[in-house]
């Protein structure tokens, strides 16, 4: 498996020292536009060895990822892939989705492979120098197949993402670019608020303000750290969806200001409550999910089928840790399977399938 990572700042070069420390990769090329980050990542020992262009560096790759901002990633695209062999994978780490994938099928030849993906992972830290192998590892990983995702191209890059130690789920680019303005991009700016809200504080009323920072305040502004170009750029490309939810967030502002301004002790308390249980629900960075179960699906042979199971599943909160594609020998269909971990993961996604009118058996050790 030869990799292609064009763009070695924080997350380019933490792919590539995960994908050698995992020996998911024969061979590790990259090319950055900026000369001293691709030094740095060769140093770091990220990449096996430096391309001059995008075009090269992707030209004999299995799989090529385009670790750039979102703004850039069609002119990138636009580049490396018409370098591309038949049969390769063309990927990206953008976190918006919608636009990107649409440029991304315009830039791709016919023959190549595209599936978008979003890692749900870095630092408030950038560049080469703060990459880490084991940045992805317990992260969720997000894939967003299209209807003209190929099976076998999807199990390679799923299989690469894994080896990560990534969390792989699957969601429509739509669905996704709402999806990460609540659970990402709205903190971001929530957080820029407060800390230039505390800021503007203590320059004009109590210049001691900052020094009473504890730890939860410390915790809440932490992404405020980010580097403001990155977000400036996502901001740009997600801006309904972020509207969007700033709106909604805006409201509920609203109706906690008014519960505290009329005294309203027991709207707060179930506020209050209902967030802890919430938090509490969460799942941790990595747990431990039970053993793998593999579930299977008769599918019809169709276009978008099959990124409307792994969607599906996906949105079912379950990771599909390995798949496997059996084409019927006569045609018109064939067997899907999935491996899950752990029955509650097996429960959920069955559940969900069958809500979509899907037939699901399954198969144990």
């Amino acid at each position: 498996m030869r990799v292609a990572i064009i763009g070695t700042g924080l997350i380019g070069a933490s792919l590539g020292l995960a994908l050698r420390s995992a020996a998911a990769a024969s061979e590790v090329v990259g090319f950055d536009v900026d000369a001293d980050e691709l030094a740095t990542a060769r140093e770091r020992g990220a990449i096996d060895r430096t391309a001059a262009t995008a075009a090269e560096a992707a030209a004999d790759a299995d799989v090529v990822w385009l670790a750039v901002p979102a703004s850039s990633v069609e002119a990138v695209a636009a580049e490396a892939a018409p370098a591309m062999r038949d049969g390769a994978v063309l990927t990206d780490v953008a976190s918006v989705k919608a636009r990107v994938v649409e440029s991304l099928q315009r830039a791709t030849p016919q023959g190549v492979h595209l599936i978008g993906g979003h890692p749900m992972a870095g630092t408030h830290e950038t560049g080469a120098a703060h990459a880490t192998a084991d940045l992805f590892v317990g992260a969720t990983y997000l894939l967003t197949p299209t209807t003209h995702t190929d099976p076998a191209a999807y199990r390679r890059l799923h299989g690469l993402v894994a080896a990560l130690g990534a969390r792989v789920l699957a969601v429509a680019p739509e669905r996704h670019d709402l999806l990460v303005a609540v659970v990402s991009h709205l903190p971001q700016l929530a957080a820029t608020t407060l800390m230039n809200l505390a800021a503007d504080r203590a320059r004009d009323e109590h210049a001691g303000l900052l020094l009473l920072a504890a730890g939860g305040f410390r915790d809440a502004t932490r992404v405020a750290a980010s580097n403001p170009e990155l977000w400036l750029d996502i901001a740009r490309e997600n801006r309904a969806a972020i509207v969007a939810v700033l709106d909604d967030y805006r409201e509920r502002i609203g109706a906690l200001r008014s519960t505290l301004a009329t005294g309203d002790d027991g709207s707060l308390a179930r506020a209050l409550s209902d967030a802890r249980d919430a938090r509490r629900a969460l799942p941790g960075k990595t747990e431990t999910t039970g053993a793998l179960l593999w579930l299977w699906t008769a599918i019809p042979d169709r276009p978008g089928v099959l990124a409307e199971v792994t969607t599906t599943v996906g949105q079912a909160g379950v990771n599909i840790e390995d798949l496997s594609i059996e084409h019927a020998p006569e045609g018109g269909q064939g067997r899907l399977l999935l491996a899950v971990a752990g029955e509650e993961a097996a429960i959920k996604a069955r559940r969900a399938l069958e809500g979509r009118g899907f037939e699901v058996w399954e198969e144990r050790p």
